[in-house]
C-alpha cells in the first residue's frame, strides 16, 4: 500500500467501542441466563456452569482484543483491513462493482440498552452503513458503521470509486446502450424493471428509504421499484445517472446517506 504522502494521507480507522461492548454484555447476559436457569444448587452442576462461564468471559476478552487491533486504512494506492488474523486489501483499480445497504437504528431498538449502543456507535444520525467492494476476481471487502467514523471512510472511499464509474456508465449510455445493475436496467430515456419500462421523464423521486432502493413514478402512490438496495449492483451509480438524466430527480451528491431516507 502506498505511504503517508499521498493523497488521503494514510486514514485510518479503528474499530468501534459499541461493538466490543455489544460482545461483552451479550457473554455476560448469557452467563446469567444460565445461572438463573439452574433449578436446584448441585455442586457437579455448578462446577460445569463455572468452566462456561469463564470459557465465555475469556472469549469476551480476547474479541475485545482482537477489535482493538482492527482497522480499516485508506490510502491514495487503496482500502485495507488488518486484524490479527491476517489483512485484507483491495487497489483501487481492482474494484468492479460495489453493494450498498442501510440499516435503520430503530432495527436496533429490540435489544435494548445493547441496541442503544449498537446505535450510539454510529455518527450517520440514524443508520448503520455498509459497503461492500467486490473486485474483478469476485475478492470482497466490506466497511461498515462499525468502525469509528466508519461513515466517514465510506464516504471518502465513495468520493473516489463513484465518479469513475459514473462516466463510464454515463459514456455507454450516450452510445445508446442499455445499462443494467443487476435486475434494473438503465437506458437515456428509461428505467427497465421486470416486464416494466418506465420513462425517465415520469419518474418523481428515487432514493433509498431505509433499507430499499425506491423509485416514484408520476401519479401513481405506490413505488414503481422497490428492492434491498445492496441487491442492486452500484446502486449509488444507478442513482447519480438517473438524476443526471432526469432533471426533476434531485440530485445529491457523495454524501453516503445524502439519498437515504429513514
Amino acid at each position: 500500500m502506498a505511504s503517508a504522502t499521498m493523497a488521503y494521507g494514510e486514514r485510518r480507522f479503528r474499530a468501534s467501542y459499541g461493538v466490543r461492548i455489544f460482545i461483552v454484555l451479550g457473554a455476560v447476559a448469557f452467563i446469567v441466563l444460565l445461572w438463573a436457569g439452574r433449578q436446584n444448587p448441585d455442586p457437579a452442576t455448578d462446577r460445569i456452569l463455572m468452566y462456561i462461564s469463564l470459557v465465555l468471559l475469556v472469549a469476551a476478552a480476547a474479541s475485545w482484543i482482537a477489535l482493538s487491533k482492527s482497522a480499516l486504512i485508506i490510502n491514495d494506492s487503496g482500502v485495507r483491513r488488518e486484524s490479527p488474523f491476517g489483512q485484507k486489501e483491495m487497489t483501487w483499480s481492482e474494484i468492479a462493482e460495489t453493494r450498498y445497504r442501510v440499516v435503520p437504528i430503530n432495527m436496533y431498538a429490540h435489544l435494548g440498552l445493547i441496541g442503544v449502543l449498537l446505535a450510539a456507535s454510529s455518527k450517520s444520525g440514524g443508520a448503520q452503513l455498509a459497503l461492500e467492494l467486490i473486485s474483478h476476481e469476485r475478492k470482497r471487502l466490506k466497511v461498515t458503521s462499525n468502525f469509528r467514523n466508519g461513515d466517514e471512510a465510506i464516504g471518502l472511499i465513495l468520493a473516489r470509486i463513484i465518479p469513475p464509474m459514473v462516466q463510464n456508465v454515463k459514456a455507454r449510455l450516450q452510445r445508446g446502450e442499455t445499462v443494467q445493475f443487476g435486475g434494473l436496467g438503465l437506458s437515456a430515456t428509461s428505467v427497465m424493471w421486470k416486464d416494466t419500462s418506465i420513462p425517465i421523464s415520469e419518474i418523481t423521486k428515487a432514493e433509498i428509504v431505509r433499507s430499499n432502493l425506491q423509485i416514484k413514478r408520476n401519479g401513481k402512490w405506490m413505488s414503481a421499484v422497490s428492492v434491498r438496495s445492496d441487491k442492486v449492483p452500484d446502486v449509488l451509480v444507478f442513482l447519480e445517472c438517473l438524476e443526471s438524466l432526469g432533471p426533476q430527480v434531485k440530485s445529491a451528491g457523495m454524501n453516503p446517506l445524502a439519498r437515504v431516507r429513514m
